[in-house]
This record gives C-alpha cells, sequence and structure tokens, in this order.
C-alpha cells in the first residue's frame, strides 16, 4: 500500500520493536510489557495527590485510607500513532458532580430587542427588489441577442472569413453542388475545359493604337446569351471613371451588360472583360445566376461583325474586393479568353457595396 508524504502508516503497516508493543505517544523511551490481546498495556496510574488534611500519599504519619476496589480495566483498542491512549483514571482521581449552572440573568440597561420594520417598508422593499431583478434577466437577454461587432459590420466578418480561410491552388469548377472559393493570389487561369479555337484578331506587339482601334470596333459585342442560366441581354462598351475604375452598366438598366472597350473584344486574343448587375432595389439584374455556372457550360456573343463566339466556362470564383485578382482576370493570353464579372458576399448598407466578386473564366472554343 502507497502513501502519500506526510501520511503515517496504520497500526497494521507499523512495525513492532523486537516483537514487544510499544506506547503510543511514548518519548522517553519506556517500554511497556504488552497486554493479553497483544496491544499496548496500560500504564500504572500515578500517586494520588494529597487529602485535604495531610501530606501526599505515603508521607511518614499520614492517615493511610484504603483505595476502594476498582474493576478490572477493559481492553483498550490500539490507538491512531498521532493521538495518545486515554489513561485509566482512578476512582480517588474522579471528577466531582457537575454542578447546576443557575439561569442567565437579565443584564441591567441592555438594549431591548431589534423592532421588526412596518409592513408598507417590507412591501415596498420586496417591490423594488422583483422589480431590479426584472431589470437583470431583461439586460441579460438584449446582451445575448444583440449582434456582435462582427456581426452588424459585414466588411469585418468577410475579411475574417477570407483572412482565415485556406485558399484552393488553383479557381475551381464552380456548380451549385459546391460552395464558391477563392484561388491563391499567384493561381494561374484554370485549364480550357474543351480545345481553345485560333483567336479571330491576333494583337501584334507593335500593333498601332489605330488599328486595335479598328478591330475592336469590328468584334464589338452587341449580345450576350447563356442558355444555362437564362441570360439573353445586350452589349454596351463601357470605360473608366473619374477615379480611374472601370465603369458599371447604369442601375436603371439592371438587364444591360456592360463591355470593357479598353481591352480585347470577344474573339481577340487576350481576356475580353464583360460586367454586369447581380440586383438592384427593382430585384434580380442580368447576372444574379452567374454564380450557377460551370465548367463546360457555353457563352454565345454576337458581335458587330455578324460573327458569334463561343466561349466553354473553365472555372468559376468568388473574391473579395479587398484582394481582387489583377493578373489573373486582366493579364494577357495566348487565346481568346473572356471574364464575366458581378458582384457576390455580403451587401454592406454603409458603402451600398457587396464585398466580393464572382467571376468567370472562358475560353474560345468556336465560331459561328
Amino acid at each position: 500500500m502507497s502513501t502519500t508524504p506526510g501520511d503515517a502508516p496504520t497500526p497494521e503497516e507499523q512495525p513492532a520493536a523486537s516483537g514487544e508493543g510499544v506506547t503510543p505517544g511514548a518519548a522517553s523511551g519506556e517500554s511497556a510489557s504488552a497486554g493479553p490481546t497483544g496491544h499496548p498495556a496500560h500504564r500504572p496510574a500515578d500517586p494520588a495527590p494529597a487529602g485535604p488534611y495531610g501530606t501526599a500519599e505515603g508521607s511518614p504519619g499520614a492517615p493511610q485510607t484504603p483505595a476502594p476496589p476498582q474493576s478490572p480495566a477493559a481492553p483498550q483498542m490500539p490507538s491512531s500513532p498521532h493521538v495518545p491512549a486515554v489513561q485509566h483514571v482512578p476512582a480517588a482521581q474522579a471528577m466531582p458532580a457537575a454542578q447546576p449552572v443557575p439561569a442567565a440573568q437579565p443584564v441591567p440597561g441592555a438594549a431591548p430587542g431589534r423592532r421588526s420594520l412596518p409592513q408598507p417598508v417590507l412591501a415596498g422593499m420586496l417591490i423594488a427588489g422583483s422589480l431590479g431583478g426584472i431589470v437583470a434577466v431583461m439586460a441579460g437577454t438584449l446582451a445575448l441577442l444583440s449582434p456582435s461587432a462582427e456581426e452588424a459590420d459585414p466588411v469585418n466578418a468577410q475579411r475574417a472569413g477570407v483572412s482565415g480561410a485556406a485558399l484552393a491552388p488553383t479557381v475551381g469548377p464552380g456548380g451549385t453542388d459546391q460552395p464558391l472559393t477563392a484561388a491563391a493570389a499567384t493561381a494561374p487561369p484554370p485549364d480550357p475545359a474543351a480545345r481553345p479555337r485560333r483567336p479571330l484578331t491576333l494583337t501584334p506587339k507593335n500593333a498601332s493604337a489605330a488599328r486595335m482601334t479598328l478591330a475592336r470596333t469590328k468584334g464589338r459585342p452587341v449580345r450576350i446569351r447563356i442558355p444555362a442560366i437564362g441570360v439573353s441581354a445586350p452589349v454596351e462598351p463601357v470605360g473608366v471613371d473619374a477615379k480611374g475604375e472601370m465603369q458599371v452598366p447604369p442601375l436603371s438598366k439592371p438587364n444591360l451588360v456592360g463591355w470593357y472597350r479598353l481591352g480585347p473584344a470577344p474573339g481577340e486574343q487576350g481576356p475580353a472583360i464583360l460586367l454586369g448587375h447581380v440586383n438592384t432595389r427593382a430585384g434580380a439584374a442580368v447576372f444574379y445566376r452567374l454564380r450557377e455556372l460551370k465548367r463546360g457550360n457555353k457563352i454565345a456573343i454576337r458581335r458587330a461583325d455578324g460573327k458569334t463566339a463561343i466561349f466553354t466556362v473553365d472555372g468559376i470564383e468568388q473574391v473579395s474586393k479587398l484582394t481582387f485578382p489583377t493578373k489573373r482576370v486582366y493579364g494577357n493570353t495566348a487565346t481568346a479568353s473572356l471574364r464575366l464579372i458581378t458582384c457576390g458576399g455580403l451587401y454592406d448598407a454603409k458603402t451600398h457595396h457587396y464585398t466580393d466578386n464572382v467571376i468567370v473564366y472562358a475560353t474560345l472554343t468556336s465560331v459561328v
């Protein structure tokens, strides 16, 4: 049996010295003979003190009074090593009988007992306590139900989600059966879902501005159709605003798609940029269901020259506007590419803007 530090062994565990019992609590080294039960025997009683009219017992000339016979001592159980065994008290040392204690007398001049408060005062205190408890419960309930600072500010909530989530190594395939995620900032555009077609117009490195403008005028998009999400909408060119940011179609025309006229036209080498609203105050807008597109879906864009360029969706992602993948979206490509952009994420009522962008990547695969 193990013991903790500082604990003394029990009587059964304590070894006996030389097979003899030791009187518990003895410090002088005296030994006592073992009793018939194996437990230590009682120590001899000390001599009785002197009587009231003589010297101590055993002194010369003192009358000897025989002590009354004592009954045999009952065997004692071994005591704890920390508590000395109770010694037998002889009859000569018995304590006198207890005398009755007289009843306590009232102290003269003592203050009378406290008087109870009047009933109206007690009632008022109870009512005040009840009202205080109700107020405390209501305050606690409101504290639990009220939104936290992160919940009240959708921009902060979105920032926390983007920073805490692991970014994918490439743009995902999209679709309604899985959530949209953002690819890592260094990830390239997704690989083509189908065999790319040769661009309708190549862009030489030394091409003049006039030549590029002419090519883009001929290839200007006039209409877009996306059968998978039921889109059929007109397209108009847009530029940049006074802040140098890309313009968007006016909110008064929710079904209008904008083409960034300072970039390639659909079918021309490089990424053509088309953007539209997700919704307005009037309801859903042209790209409301853009997030439902998935890899392999077709996008048809009719151009001003009468040709229709067919693009195949390669992938789709949702990214924070704070970490917009500029290089992945606007970087030059060897093929004729397409980028469809709309808003997503949470709506910030303070800035009247969404926190994210939904981006669709597609590649030219045929022309009709």
